[in-house]
C-alpha cells in the first residue's frame, strides 16, 4: 500500500493508518461473572520521533507486581478493569534455583536430588511420565540440613518425565513451597 512512496513519508503514514485503524479502541471491559481475561500471542513497539506505539495481540492474565519503594513495577500482565474483588490463587511460593538441585539432565541411570532449603517439614517427590501418571513417589522427613536423595532410573523408557516437590510444614501439613522440574531419560 505505501511501497510507491518516500521512504521519510512511509513511517508516518503507516502511523496514521494505525491510529486511524486502533484510534476508536478501548481497553478491555467485560461484564462477564468470572471477569476479564486474555491471553497474549504477540506484540512489538515502534517509536518515531515524538511517538510511541506499543501493541499486543491479547495479554496474559496473570500479573506481577513488585514494588519499588514510591513505585510499582509491572513485571507482566495487564491490569485489568473491574479486578478487585478476585481472590489470589497461587500464594505458595517456589523453590530458589539454589535451594533444590536435580541432575544430571538429561540422566541415563541415576537422578541425583539435592534438597537444600532452611525450612524443616516434610517433602514429597514424585516423578511422574509425560502423560502425568506416577512413576515414583517418596516423602522425605527433612530437618532442614541439607539431604540427598539419589533415585535408580535405568529400568524407566527413554522420555520426558516430571519431578514435583511439595514442600509442607511438619505439624500442619501446609503447604509451604513448591518447585517442578523437566527431566530427560535416555537410554
Amino acid at each position: 500500500m505505501f511501497r510507491n512512496l518516500n521512504s521519510n513519508l512511509q513511517p508516518k503514514l503507516f502511523l496514521l493508518f494505525l491510529l486511524m485503524c486502533f484510534g476508536v479502541a478501548r481497553a478491555q471491559v467485560s461484564n462477564a461473572p468470572a471477569g476479564p481475561y486474555v491471553i497474549n500471542i504477540a506484540g512489538n513497539q515502534v517509536t518515531k520521533g515524538n511517538y510511541a506505539i506499543e501493541w499486543s495481540v491479547g495479554e496474559s492474565a496473570a500479573i506481577n507486581i513488585m514494588d519499588n519503594s514510591d513505585r510499582y513495577l509491572f513485571t507482566n500482565g495487564l491490569l485489568q478493569y473491574s479486578v478487585q474483588n478476585q481472590t489470589e490463587t497461587n500464594l505458595v511460593a517456589s523453590f530458589l534455583t539454589n535451594e533444590v538441585r536435580v541432575y544430571p539432565n538429561p540422566l541415563k541411570n541415576e537422578l541425583f536430588i539435592n534438597i537444600l532449603h532452611a525450612s524443616k517439614g516434610n517433602d514429597l517427590i514424585e516423578l511422574l511420565d509425560e502423560k502425568g501418571v506416577k512413576v515414583k513417589e517418596k516423602i522425605v522427613l527433612y530437618n532442614g540440613m541439607g539431604a540427598l536423595e539419589v533415585w535408580k532410573l535405568g529400568g524407566l523408557a527413554a522420555g520426558q518425565y516430571f519431578l514435583n516437590i511439595r514442600h509442607t510444614h511438619p505439624v500442619t501439613g501446609r503447604l509451604i513451597k513448591k518447585g517442578a522440574y523437566k527431566i530427560l531419560k535416555i537410554n
